[in-house]
C-alpha cells in the first residue's frame, strides 16, 4: 500500500497549477492491500469495520459509486462553465450532487453510515479542484510567479502547493448548534431570499446550496436506515439500526443530544468537509473533553451503558482506521479545566483502553500533557507509546509561551488550544492554517559546491562560507513566502470551502471564505523546513575537510559530491559515522542548528501573509524528507545522491549515537524553542525496548517528555524497536501485518514502507544500541 503518495499529490498538483492534464493520486488502498483482499460478501462486524473505507459497501440501488459522480460533477462544472455561474455556486452544486446522489448505506454491522466515496485517494472533487486549480493559476498568477515555483519544485529546492488540507471549525461552537442551527445561523447573516428561494449574492448562495445538502444527506441515511430495520434477523443489527435512526433523526432537527449523537455529527461533518467538499478536517476534537458531558448525562438519564458507549467508540475509531489516511487522522485528548485541574478522566481512560485494544495506526492521539496530567494517564499513554500505538505527547506549557508571543492568546485561548494535524496547535476560533510549502536546507550548500566546482566561486575561510551559506538559506526561504503570497491569493477562488465557512461565523459576517480568509484569529500560512540536522552535518563536514584538516579544497569536494563520493568510499564512511553531528549535544553542532533555524524563522515568524494573517515557521517536514531528498545531490556528511535527509528537527538516520539524554540536550543547546518554530517544535525519540523496559523505562520516558517541554520543545513521540525486530519484519512481512513505526506526525505500517525506508529505520536502530 502506498496511502497518499505526497511526491504523487505535488505532481499533481504542481501540474495543474501549470495547467497540465493530471492525475492526482496513485494506488488506492485498496489496490495494494495484499493481506487484505476484497471480500464479495461481508457478514460479519470485523470484517466490515476493516473493509469499509477500503471497498464500496454501499447499497447500489441507492444510487452512484464513484465514476458515476465523476461523470456526474464533470456535467456540473462543464454546465456552469458555459453558463457564466459563479465558481463558489458551481463548487456548492458538486458538494449538493454527491449527497444526493451518491450511493450510501446504513448497516445494521456498524453504527456509522457508508458512502460510495469512500476512496480518499480517488475523490471526484479532488479531480474538480485541482483542474480548476490550474486554470486559476494560469489566469491569475504573474508567469514569472508561475515559473518560479515551478522551477522550484522540480530541482527540490523547495515543495509547494495550494494546501486544503488543515482545517478544523470552532467544535466549541458548531456542536452546540447542530446541523439546523448552523443554517439558522447562516439565514440570520445572508438576509432575504429572493423569489426562487435561493440568494443572489454568489457566497451566500454556495453556502445555502451546501447547509441544505447536508440535511439531505441525513434525511436519505434516515430512509435508508428504516429500509434495512425492516429486514429480518439482524440480531444485535436491529438494536444498532433503531438507535442509529434515532440519533440521525436528533441530528436532523437539532444539537447532538447524547455521546452516540457527538460522535456522529463528527462524522457528518468530517466526511461531508474531506470527500465531498475537498477541504480536509484535521482534528475530530478533544474527545474526552467534549464526550464527557454527554456521556455522564446518558449514564445519568440511563441512556446507555459502559458497554455500548465502548461498542460505539470502537467503531468510531475504525472509521479512520478503515480509511488508513496515510498521514494519519487526529483526534485530541487530555488537557487542563477552567478551574487549573486536569482534563484527564474516566471517559480518557475508556478511550484510551479502546483505542489500545483496536491497535490502529489511525486515528492518531494527540494529546495536551502539563504537570497537572495524572500518572495514571501517562503511565497508560507512555506504555501503548512503547507498544507502537499512534501518540504524540504536546506540551500545554511551552505552546502557550508561543501562542501568547505570536497570537496575543489569553490563559483561556491556551487552555482551549485546538491540536491538529501532525501536532500542530492553534486557537479554536483560528484553525484554518495552510502548509504553503518546505524549504530544502541542502540546496544552497549543494549550489555552493557546484559553484566551487566550476571554478565560478571561492571562499578562503570557514566564517566566510558559513556567512555565504545563511544568506542563501535566507534568500531561498524569503523567495518561497514572497511565491505563497501569491499562491494564497487564489485559494477562494481555487476551492471555495462552504462547509467550513457554514461553520464559521466570522466568515459569515463578513462574507469571506471559512478556509481561506474567514476566521476571526486564524488564517495563517506555515511554511516547513526540511533537512536541518542534515545540514548541520554536512556543513561541519566541510569545515573538517576544507578549512581545518585541509584535506581537500572545496573544488575538489564539490567534484566529489558531484561523483557521489566515487572512489572515496573510505572517506565517506568515515564522515557518516563521525560523532560531530546534530543530535549528539555536539556543542559546535548545537550552536549551527541553532543558527540555521534563527535564519529559517527570522524570513518567516509574525511576517504578513496574502490572507489577512501571518507567517510562521515549522520544524516538521512531513515526508518531504525522503521527497526533496531524492533531489538533493551526495552532501558531504557522508549520505549519497538521492537519499533521505534528516526529519523533521531529528538527527540524520543513525547519525545519533550518544543517547537519548544527547539528544534532548541537542535541542536545548541549539537555543532554539517553539518561539522560534511557533508551527511546531518536535522531537522524534527512538528507543530500544530494553531501555523503556518496566515501571523504569516509564519513568525515563516520562522524563524525557518533562525535560524537552520544560526546555520549550512542543511535541516528542517515540518510535520503540530493536533491529532485530525489524530485520526480521523486512525479511518476513506475513508475521508482521500490524507492526507500525513513526515517520513524522504519524504512524505507518512496516510493510508499507519502502526498502530503503525500512533501511534507515534499520540503521538508526543499530546505533541506538552502540
Amino acid at each position: 500500500m502506498t496511502g497518499v503518495s505526497r511526491r504523487g499529490f505535488l505532481a499533481g498538483a504542481a501540474s495543474a497549477a501549470f495547467g497540465a492534464p493530471v492525475r492526482l493520486f496513485g494506488r488506492s488502498y485498496a489496490d495494494t492491500t495484499w493481506w487484505d483482499p476484497f471480500v464479495p460478501e461481508i457478514k460479519d462486524v470485523a470484517t466490515y469495520l476493516r473493509r469499509k473505507f477500503r471497498q464500496d459497501v454501499t447499497d447500489r440501488a441507492t444510487g452512484l459509486d464513484i465514476q458515476g459522480v465523476r461523470d456526474l460533477l464533470a456535467g456540473i462544472v462543464s454546465a456552469g462553465a458555459k453558463s457564466g455561474e459563479p465558481w463558489r455556486v458551481t463548487k456548492a452544486k458538486c458538494f449538493a450532487a454527491q449527497a444526493t446522489k451518491m450511493a450510501i448505506d446504513v448497516s445494521p454491522l456498524d453504527w456509522f453510515p457508508a458512502i460510495s466515496l469512500w476512496n480518499r485517494n480517488e475523490r471526484p472533487i479532488s479531480r474538480v479542484i485541482w483542474n480548476r486549480a490550474g486554470e486559476v493559476n494560469k489566469r491569475v498568477l504573474p508567469a514569472v510567479v508561475n515559473d518560479a515555483w515551478r522551477a522550484g519544485n522540480a530541482v527540490g529546492e523547495w515543495a509547494m502547493w495550494q494546501d486544503f488540507d488543515h482545517s478544523v471549525p470552532d467544535w466549541r461552537v458548531v456542536l452546540p448548534l447542530g446541523f439546523p442551527g448552523m443554517k439558522a445561523r447562516f439565514e440570520r447573516h445572508a438576509g432575504a431570499k429572493n423569489d426562487a428561494g435561493g440568494y443572489d449574492d454568489p457566497f451566500c448562495e454556495g453556502v445555502r446550496i451546501s447547509a441544505e445538502a447536508v440535511l439531505a444527506l441525513v434525511d436519505r441515511f434516515i430512509a435508508q436506515a428504516e429500509k434495512n430495520a425492516g429486514r429480518k434477523g439482524q440480531g444485535r443489527g436491529r438494536e444498532r439500526l433503531a438507535k442509529e435512526i434515532a440519533s440521525l433523526k436528533r441530528l436532523r432537527n437539532g444539537p447532538p443530544k447524547t455521546a452516540y449523537d457527538m460522535l456522529m455529527f463528527v462524522w457528518i461533518y468530517f466526511f461531508c468537509s474531506e470527500h465531498l467538499d475537498g477541504i480536509q478536517c484535521r482534528s475530530l476534537t478533544e474527545l474526552d473533553v467534549f464526550l464527557t458531558p454527554y456521556y455522564e448525562a446518558d449514564r445519568a438519564a440511563g441512556r446507555t451503558t459502559e458497554a455500548e458507549f465502548r461498542e460505539q467508540l470502537k467503531h468510531f475509531l475504525w472509521q479512520w482506521g478503515s480509511v488508513s489516511n496515510y498521514w494519519n487522522q487526529p483526534v485530541g485528548l487530555g488537557g487542563t479545566n477552567p478551574d487549573g485541574s486536569s482534563a484527564f478522566n474516566a471517559v480518557t481512560k475508556i478511550i484510551l483502553e479502546v483505542a489500545d485494544e483496536c491497535a490502529l495506526a489511525t486515528p492518531k492521539f494527540l494529546v495536551k500533557v502539563a504537570p497537572n496530567t495524572p500518572d495514571w494517564a501517562m503511565d497508560k499513554m507512555m506504555d501503548m507509546a512503547r507498544r507502537h500505538r499512534s501518540i504524540a505527547f504536546i506540551g500545554e506549557e511551552p505552546t502557550a509561551k508561543a501562542l501568547k508571543k505570536w497570537a496575543g492568546a489569553s490563559d483561556a485561548d491556551c487552555r482551549t488550544m485546538v491540536v491538529r494535524g501532525c501536532y500542530e496547535f492553534g486557537l479554536r476560533d483560528g484553525c484554518n492554517a495552510s502548509g504553503a510549502g518546505h524549504v530544502n536546507f541542502l540546496k544552497p550548500l549543494e549550489r555552493m559546491l557546484a559553484e566551487a566546482a566550476a571554478g565560478e566561486r571561492a571562499w578562503g575561510d570557514w566564517p566566510s562560507f558559513k556567512t555565504e551559506y545563511l544568506r542563501r538559506l535566507a534568500d531561498v526561504t524569503a523567495r518561497c513566502r514572497k511565491i505563497a503570497e501569491w499562491t494564497e491569493k487564489v485559494l477562494p477562488d481555487v476551492n471555495p470551502a462552504n462547509l467550513m465557512t457554514l461553520a464559521t461565523e466570522h466568515a459569515l459576517k463578513t462574507r469571506k471564505d471559512g478556509y481561506a480568509n474567514g476566521c476571526p484569529r486564524g488564517n495563517n500560512t506555515t511554511i516547513l523546513q526540511v533537512g536541518v540536522g542534515t545540514a548541520v552535518d554536512a556543513l561541519l563536514a566541510v569545515k573538517e575537510l576544507v578549512y581545518e584538516k585541509k584535506e581537500m579544497t572545496l573544488v575538489d569536494l564539490g567534484k566529489l559530491m558531484a561523483a557521489n563520493w566515487a572512489g572515496q568510499e573510505k572517506l565517506r564512511l568515515r564522515m557518516l559515522r563521525s560523532k560531530r553531528k546534530w543530535g549528539n549535544n555536539d556543542a559546535e553542532a548545537n550552536a549551527l542548528g541553532g543558527e540555521l533555524i534563527r535564519c529559517f524563522a527570522q524570513q518567516l515568524n509574525g511576517l504578513p501573509n496574502a490572507r489577512g494573517g501571518k507567517f510562521f515557521a515549522s520544524g516538521h517536514c512531513a515526508r518531504q524528507y525522503v521527497e526533496l531528498g531524492a533531489k538533493t545531490s551526495a552532501t558531504p556528511d557522508g549520505r549519497l545522491k538521492g537519499e533521505e535527509m534528516s526529519k523533521n528537527l531529528s538527527p540524520t538516520m543513525g547519525a545519533d549515537t550518544e543517547g537519548a539524554t544527547a539528544l534532548v540536550m541537542t535541542y536545548a543547546g541549539s537555543g532554539t524553542s517553539a518561539l522560534d518554530l511557533p508551527g511546531d517544535y518536535p522531537l522524534d525519540v527512538m528507543l530500544h525496548p530494553s531501555a523503556c523496559e518496566g515501571e523504569r523505562g516509564l519513568e525515563a520516558m516520562k522524563a524525557l517528555v518533562r525535560i524537552f517541554h520544560r526546555n520549550g520543545g512542543s511535541v516528542v513521540q517515540f518510535t520503540v524497536f530493536s533491529a532485530e525486530e525489524l530485520k526480521d519484519a523486512q525479511a518476513h512481512p506475513e508475521k508482521y501485518e500490524n507492526l507500525q513505526v513513526r515517520v513524522c506526525g504519524w504512524n505507518v505500517r512496516w510493510n508499507d514502507l519502502s526498502k530503503a525506508e525500512q533501511d534507515a529505520f534499520i540503521r538508526r536502530a543499530e546505533c541506538i544500541m552502540r
